[in-house]
């Protein structure tokens, strides 16, 4: 399966990355993305921009090397209902993809149910798009439950390639609700959680996860410009590739 987009890339405004924009930007040209997602930690994180890196997104170029620069952010899920980082409500809006996952130094570990609660109050805010790193063992919660109403809510499930690295125990799990997401016909989107330029680009672990589910590949949101360019107008009324 070919992967056109890594809509989840961190730059060195997140300080415990490593890579500039410019050299994400080339990494991905490299890697043959048409599109990446800036995806930098919401500013609850203490290595978080200011919300004004948010705001200020816009002076991007649409295009840069050849690469479409989708704006966007990594919120942090916060205890207990699941709001995330309190930003003015202009900038959260004007974010073109929203993830939001569960860090450690924000929510400490609780029980299955209260992760669930918290993931509720994700699937309500309208503004996210995307559940990120959801296999954190740290972090189990209902999965069916919550799987099982994303169509509902319009939210898609990232297949995390840096989880199988760096959080042990997390491939289980993120096969768990990959099976899921086959089940429930929810789109999925294949992101690297790039932290240096080198990870961009490298899905290898998450296409393993992607065929041993069996998800197809009509569900994999950035498995074609084609695919990619509707979910984009479809959500926020984006012609990502106006040139056509």
């Amino acid at each position: 399966m070919q992967i056109v987009a890594d809509l989840h890339t961190h730059t060195n405004v997140s300080s415990h990355a490593y890579s500039t924009l410019a050299e994400i930007v080339h990494a991905a040209k490299e890697a043959g993305m048409l599109a990446i997602a800036l995806t930098n930690h919401g500013p609850a994180m203490d290595d978080g921009p200011h919300q004004w890196h948010f705001g200020n997104l816009n002076i991007l170029p649409r295009v840069m090397d050849g690469v479409t620069i989708i704006r966007g952010m990594e919120c942090n899920i916060l205890p207990p209902m699941g709001a995330v980082d309190p930003i003015e409500y202009k900038y959260y809006k004007a974010l073109e993809y929203v993830i939001a996952s569960f860090h450690e130094p924000l929510y400490k570990p609780a029980t299955v149910e209260a992760h669930t609660i918290a993931m509720e109050g994700v699937l309500r805010d309208p503004q996210i798009t995307t559940l990120g790193h959801p296999g954190t063992p740290a972090f189990r919660f209902d999965y069916e439950s919550i799987i099982s109403r994303c169509n509902e809510y319009g939210k898609i499930v990232e297949i995390n390639n840096n989880s199988v690295n760096v959080r042990r125990g997390c491939r289980e799990n993120c096969l768990e609700i990959a099976r899921l997401c086959k089940k429930y016909e929810v789109p999925v989107v294949v992101s690297s959680d790039a932290h240096i330029f080198t990870q961009v680009g490298r899905f290898d672990n998450a296409l393993a996860l992607i065929d041993e589910a069996g998800i197809p590949e009509e569900l994999v949101v950035n498995s074609s410009r084609e695919r990619l360019a509707a979910y984009f107008r479809k959500i926020r009324g984006l012609e990502l590739f106006p040139e056509g």
